[in-house]
This record gives structure tokens, C-alpha cells and sequence, in this order.
């Protein structure tokens, strides 16, 4: 490990992958999907059967279900626009992760180094970050995960009242406003 980088983080849950994952949804487009929207991007085809139900996403969001099958892990990465390998245990490098299923040149290299030795793998690094340095002077590399702020609490919606009954002067007041 190169003295400038971080220690690698501890494995993450996959409730805690996922949560993740909500939060970056989130913070790109200004507001929370409902489970039932996440269980709407797990179809195949626009407009579809979704390939997970909102129950199956709730309950891996609270850690309910925590070991789900290959094809549930690729339709929730679909939902939450992330690549698959990212929700299995021990991939916790989600910045590696998306780079290499989105840029084929990133394949290309990982496979051109797939047999260097320790000194090449060094000498490697090292170009790389001075190459870094002179197209992004400055800046640090990415980190595996990147920082997504929490989520900010939803404004309460108005709707139908659970539990209870109204008093009479509830309801008058109610009547009173329509």
C-alpha cells in the first residue's frame, strides 16, 4: 500500500451497501425513491414486471435479508444504479467497481497487468499518479466509496390519519375547512 492512500475500510453490510447506495440516489436526484420506484427500476424492460417486489428491497434495506440470490442482487444494482459486483461481500470498492464496468480501456488495463510483477506493479503506480498529477494538479484520488451525505428527513405528506378516530371536534373542524 502506497503511503498516500488511505487503509482499506472494513466490509460493509449489505444493508449498509445499500443505504450507500439510497443516499447517492438521493443526492443526485434531490428526493428519496420509495421502494415501491426501486422495485419499478428492477424491470427488465420499461414499464415491465419489476424482477424484485418492494417487500424484497424494504427488507434488505433494514438488514432483514441479507444473503439474496444472484438474480435479486443484479436487479436491486439495477435499481440503485450500481454495478452488481459492488453488493457482494468483500467488494467494498465502489469507485474501482464502477470504473471498470463502464470504461473497457479500464478492463484493458487490469488485464495488461495481470501478470507484472511487485516492481512493475510499483513502477506502474507511480506513472499513474504522476499522470494524475499533471491532468488533475492537486486533486486527491478518488476514495473507494465516495462521502454521500445522510439522508435529510422527508417532510411529513398529508393523507389519510392511522389509528384512532377523530373527536367531534375534529371532524367539525375538518367540515369547517371545506
Amino acid at each position: 500500500m502506497h503511503a498516500s492512500q488511505p487503509p482499506p475500510e472494513a466490509p460493509r453490510s449489505l444493508a449498509a451497501k445499500l443505504d450507500l447506495l439510497l443516499r447517492r440516489l438521493a443526492a443526485r436526484s434531490g428526493r428519496v425513491p420509495s421502494v415501491r420506484e426501486l422495485a419499478a427500476r428492477t424491470a427488465r424492460e420499461d414499464g415491465g414486471k419489476p424482477a424484485v417486489t418492494h417487500t424484497v428491497i424494504n427488507d434488505l434495506l433494514n438488514g432483514t435479508k441479507s444473503n439474496p440470490p444472484c438474480t435479486t442482487i443484479q436487479a436491486v444494482a439495477q435499481a440503485f444504479e450500481a454495478p452488481s459486483a459492488y453488493l457482494l461481500p468483500g467488494w467494498n470498492d465502489l469507485a474501482s467497481l464502477t470504473v471498470y464496468e463502464h470504461e473497457e480501456r479500464a478492463r484493458e488495463a487490469l488485464r495488461l497487468v495481470a501478470d507484472l510483477d511487485s516492481g512493475a506493479l510499483d513502477e506502474l503506480l507511480a506513472a499513474a499518479r504522476e499522470i494524475r498529477e499533471r491532468h488533475a494538479p492537486g486533486t486527491a484520488p478518488a476514495p473507494e466509496v465516495p462521502d454521500v451525505p445522510p439522508l435529510a428527513p422527508e417532510p411529513t405528506r398529508p393523507g389519510r390519519r392511522r389509528g384512532g378516530r377523530r373527536s367531534d371536534a375534529e371532524m367539525a373542524a375538518r367540515a369547517a375547512d371545506y
